[in-house]
C-alpha cells in the first residue's frame, strides 16, 4: 500500500506522514527531497521560489510525470509493503501513482480550515521557506495553485484528515486512519 499526503503548506501533512513512519517503522519518500537535491545541484538557494522554479524546470524537461516517476522507482527498490510518499502536488502525480499502484495507492488530503491556524502552526515550525504574514501565506497558497493546481490533486483525496483541533485531536485522528486503513 502506498500512502500519500497532499494539502497546503502547514497543514501538518509531513507531520502526519512523519508520525507513521516514526511509530509503525514505516518507509517514507517525500518529492520535495527529490527537488531540494536538484536544486542543490543546479546551485540554488533552498527557497520556496527556487523550488518553484526547479520542479517546473525538470517538469518542462522531462516531463509532468518526471518526480512521481523518481519516487515509483525508488518504491519498487525498496520492496516495502507499505510506504508513504510526502510532496503531491499536481494532479499528475496522483493520475500517475494511481496507474502505477492501482487500488494500492491511498490519497489523503490534510486539512485546516483556517488560514490564521495554518501560519500560526507554520510560525512554530520556524521554517526560513515559510512567510512572514497570513497575507504571504495566502501568496504562497496562490502560487502553488497556479504552478500545480493543487486543489484539483486535493479534490481526488481518497481520504479527508482533519486537522483544526489540537495536537491530541490530530494524533488521534493519525490513529483512527492507521486503524482503519493500514492495521
Amino acid at each position: 500500500m502506498i500512502i500519500a499526503a497532499v494539502g497546503k503548506n502547514g497543514t501538518g501533512k509531513d507531520f502526519f506522514l512523519e508520525y507513521l513512519a516514526k511509530k509503525y517503522a514505516l518507509p517514507m519518500i517525500s518529492i520535495g527531497d527529490i527537488v531540494r537535491e536538484l536544486a542543490a545541484k543546479d546551485g540554488l538557494e533552498l527557497s520556496r521560489e527556487n523550488l518553484h522554479k526547479t520542479s517546473a524546470k525538470y517538469m518542462g524537461e522531462f516531463g509532468q510525470t518526471f518526480f512521481p516517476e523518481q519516487i515509483v522507482k525508488k518504491i519498487r527498490e525498496s520492496g516495502a509493503p507499505v510506504y508513504l510518499v510526502s510532496g503531491i502536488r499536481p494532479l499528475s502525480d496522483v493520475q500517475y501513482l494511481k496507474t502505477q499502484f492501482g487500488t494500492d495507492f491511498l490519497l489523503v488530503d490534510v486539512v485546516i480550515s483556517s488560514d490564521e491556524v495554518r501560519y500560526a502552526r507554520m510560525l512554530a515550525r520556524a521554517s526560513d521557506r515559510d512567510g512572514k504574514s497570513v497575507e504571504m501565506l495566502r501568496e504562497y497558497d496562490a502560487g502553488e495553485e497556479k504552478l500545480f493546481r493543487t486543489s484539483e490533486t486535493e479534490a481526488l483525496a481518497d481520504v479527508v484528515l482533519k486537522n483544526d483541533g489540537g495536537i491530541d485531536d490530530f494524533y488521534a485522528a493519525i490513529e483512527a486512519f492507521y486503524q482503519e486503513h493500514l492495521a
